[in-house]
């Protein structure tokens, strides 16, 4: 099948909206001839007249109104679609993809980074991939993504990575637990109080980091029970189940139920990592980039 080229459909569209070959030659600065050939022929390669000709004048007929309608859809979508690529090449355009898991967005600095990037360029759009810290990093390397969120020094040579970010944790407690009223903690509190934590998981997180601090503090907590996820934990810890660490960008989420406490004891941060391709960043992505590492300078 013979297809028509934009060109040809140009040409036809500046016809049928002057209905003249003569203004429509002017418009588009070549001479009549060639554009009156141009219509013919583009009629003999469908099959079937478009105009009907009146004198010098020509008039759309049905199936010319048909497709003059879907010429105008197929020229606009073609200039959005060049408008589109000039954004991305330029970096004032295109969608950039960022893999993180739940905690990492938090803080809000990588969602209020991509709201600055996106109200100076509106032609930016923004996706956010929740996924483990394993399975972002298989998906950067598939180019998949653009970015992915890490809390482990990388050890891969092709990417590149950046702390934006670090964030203390804090001590959790219900609002009628006794430790609430106590002007300090001690360890032996700690020892001898019940907790709330999150599933294990495969590879980092926040289990591991809540029992990695406790045996460097000298002791096995007491579960009182595991929670889906840390704001399901936020949940249990209002409704009198125990104690829990938390990052402190979690306090927001907390209510009127729970206390927060400095947590110094148990000594846990987390550094949050932006990590890239340095090979495959364009250039909108390069323009989040950018504002993130500013923003954490």
């Amino acid at each position: 099948m013979n297809l028509i080229d934009l060109r040809t459909l140009k040409h036809f569209v500046c016809v049928a909206e002057n209905e003249s070959i003569s203004r429509a030659a002017q418009l588009l600065h070549i001479s009549a001839s060639p554009l009156s050939r141009t219509i013919l022929n583009l009629e003999e390669r469908i099959g079937f007249a478009l105009f009907d000709r009146v004198g010098r004048s020509l008039r759309l007929n049905n199936a010319g109104r048909e497709l003059l309608l879907n010429a105008r859809q197929l020229l606009l979508g073609n200039e959005r679609l060049m408008l589109d690529l000039q954004r991305r090449a330029g970096g004032t355009g295109g969608t950039v993809v960022i893999g993180h898991m739940p905690g990492a967005l938090y803080n809000g600095i990588i969602p209020d980074t991509a709201q600055r990037v996106q109200a100076a360029h509106p032609a930016i759009r923004f996706q956010f991939e929740g996924a483990p810290e394993s399975e972002q990093l298989e998906e950067l390397r598939r180019g998949r993504i653009d970015f992915a969120v890490q809390t482990q020094e990388l050890t891969d040579p092709a990417l590149a990575s950046a702390v934006y970010s670090s964030e203390r944790y804090v001590l959790l407690m219900p609002r009628a637990h006794p430790l609430v009223a106590a002007p300090e903690i001690s360890a032996r509190q700690l020892v001898d109080a019940e907790w709330v934590v999150t599933p294990e998981r495969s590879g980092p997180s926040l289990r591991a980091k809540f029992m990695l601090a406790c045996h460097r503090l000298g002791f096995e907590p007491r579960v009182a029970c595991v929670a889906g996820d840390i704001i399901s934990a936020l949940a249990l810890v209002a409704s009198g189940f125990g104690l829990c660490a938390a990052q402190e960008s979690l306090v927001q989420f907390s209510g009127e139920n729970i206390v927060v406490r400095d947590l110094p004891l148990l000594e846990m941060r987390t550094d949050y990592r932006i990590v890239w391709r340095p090979d495959a960043l364009g250039p909108a992505a390069l323009r989040f980039l950018d504002a993130l590492l500013e923003r954490a300078d």
